[in-house]
Order: C-alpha cells, then structure tokens, then sequence
C-alpha cells in the first residue's frame, strides 16, 4: 500500500488500503442486505463482538464500516423501536436548533435507544 500510496497524491498508505476494501474490492456488496447477510453478521457479532473487522471476515461480502452500520441502525436488539411522541417531536425540534444535525449527539443526549438514523429520518421524512 505504501508503494501504491506514492502514485496517489494526498494520500497516505492506510487511505489507499482502506478505499480499495470499502469501494473497490470486486467482493464487496453495495446496496439492501440479504436475509443471509443478515444471519451471518448476527452470528459473528455473537462470536465477535463489536470487533468489526473481524464481524466482517465472517459475513464475507461486507466491509467493517456496513457491517458497523447495520449493526448499529437496524439489527441492534437494544434499539428502541417504539413511534415518536408529540413531546419527542418537539424534543427534537429543540434538539436539532441547539445542536444541528449531529444526529448520534442528539440520540445520545434526548433518546437514549434510538438510532441516529431514526432521528434523522423522523426529523427528514415526518416533521418536514
């Protein structure tokens, strides 16, 4: 990676290394998760915690940062799936005028068990 890192301006070794196994590996997946890749990565978050490199060695067709991803926004079984209340709504609202868009500060702070993304796209899809 260092000598290929060289022909790459700006770029370090570990930017190369790293943009080839998260866009350019050809056994990389783009795209909807399979029910398969769903029970892979379940299984190897078992076995390996949040490890993610690891994670992703087992489900094969994933990099560490989707499989981190899918983990983390849909197949948590801690996250909290209940609707958005009014006062949550404006919870929110408030929420994102003190702070702005920082979604995962936001969960952190007024939502604990929601996801970024939830916030997001509530905030997005069903406020606007």
């Amino acid at each position: 990676w260092f000598a290929i890192s060289t022909h790459v301006p700006g770029r370090t070794n570990k930017d190369c290394r790293k943009r080839w196994f998260a866009r350019m590996a050809a056994d990389i997946v783009r795209g909807v998760w399979s029910a398969d890749e769903d029970s892979k990565l379940l299984s190897a978050v078992e076995k390996y915690g949040t490890k993610w490199s690891l994670v992703a060695t087992m489900v094969h067709t994933r990099n560490s940062d989707q499989c981190a991803k899918r983990w983390t926004d849909t197949l948590d079984p801690t996250i909290d799936r209940s609707g958005w209340t009014p006062e949550q709504d404006h919870t929110l609202l408030d929420a994102v005028s003190e702070h702005g868009t920082c979604w995962k500060k936001i969960v952190k702070t007024y939502f604990p068990g929601k996801t970024g993304l939830s916030a997001k796209n509530r905030f997005v899809l069903a406020i606007f």
